[in-house]
């Protein structure tokens, strides 16, 4: 299975000084244009305007990014063997980039969980597989990243991680380029499985309602911004009841549907903003809801 990357991904960026006039000149006529500590990076194809920033700021094409990540792929396994799906998006034309490599081989079937109870959609396979998720900018709002997450294939909800420990980071100003190795890949395989254990005691752990309402209003409605529905909590909690409604009447009052939500929340944002940018505001919020004290006192 090819690791193809969309033609989207590559174009080239030009830096341009900025210039300045000194409002302290006292020349007469014309004042003399000097150079300001910035640089704008340009989109050569577009003229799109990417990003301002100062001299140390390296410009490292997406392209290379994703290529760097497909050849440690290709060391680790036989992608001739394998089903891999990729998917790139080039967003606010070009000021960021988000790339998802999934494993559709690897699936962790959720269903084996318990067949009889009927708490799975008729017709639909439930389970998990693992994805390598890339992230990087132009414009500073993100710094490159290489992040292994599982999604649930029936919701493609990103089944996020209290410890996201299998990141690879670095931002643009640093010297050293993102290393990712093959290590790396193995550790997140290895993660997903974890995971897969950690959602099938989920699926075992009763929870009651106003628990559930509780650990919402401690966490997730807690934090909000204007890129949200509406400015308060209040408006938060009403679309996370509402999320809840659909997941516990497909898996009950248990701690699995508790999580669903709170990755359906974070994963499909209904958003006046940027969905990706609150995606993954969103996606910390749940991460940290899961080392919270609610969280784990329904989790004991």
């Amino acid at each position: 299975m090819s690791l193809e990357i969309s033609k989207n991904v590559y174009f080239d960026v030009v830096r341009r000084q900025l210039k300045y006039y000194d409002p302290t000149d006292q020349i007469v006529g014309s004042p003399e244009l000097k150079d300001a500590p910035r640089y704008a990076l340009i989109r050569k194809d577009t003229g799109k305007l990417l990003g301002i920033h100062s001299e140390d700021y390296r410009i490292r094409p997406y392209s290379d990014l994703a290529e760097k990540v497909n050849n440690v792929v290709e060391q680790t396994i036989d992608i001739n063997k394998y089903k891999i799906s990729t998917h790139d998006r080039v967003l606010e034309d070009g000021k960021k980039y988000r790339r998802d490599i999934n494993f559709w081989d690897d699936a962790i079937d959720m269903q084996s969980y318990d067949k009889t109870t009927g708490m799975h959609i008729k017709g639909k396979r439930e389970s998990i597989i693992p994805q390598i998720r890339i992230y990087s900018s132009m414009d500073g709002r993100w710094g490159q990243q290489i992040m292994w997450s599982s999604v649930y294939v029936v919701c493609m909800n990103g089944m996020v991680r209290p410890d996201w420990t299998f990141t690879v980071y670095t931002k643009h100003n640093k010297r050293e380029d993102i290393v990712f190795t093959l290590n790396d890949f193995k550790m997140g395989i290895q993660a997903h499985k974890e995971l897969g254990k950690d959602l099938f005691k989920m699926m075992q752990k009763p929870v009651k309602k106003e628990e559930v309402s509780t650990l919402f209003k401690k966490t997730l409605a807690n934090k909000y911004t204007k890129l949200d529905i509406g400015d308060t909590s209040a408006n938060i909690m009403k679309e996370l009841n509402s999320i809840w409604s659909r997941y516990e009447q497909r898996y009950g009052k248990t701690l699995f549907a508790v999580y669903q939500t709170a990755t359906d929340w974070s994963s499909h944002p209904v958003t006046r903003g940027m969905e990706h940018n609150v995606s993954r505001k969103r996606e910390k919020q749940v991460a940290e809801m899961m080392t919270s004290s609610e969280w784990l006192g329904l989790a004991a």
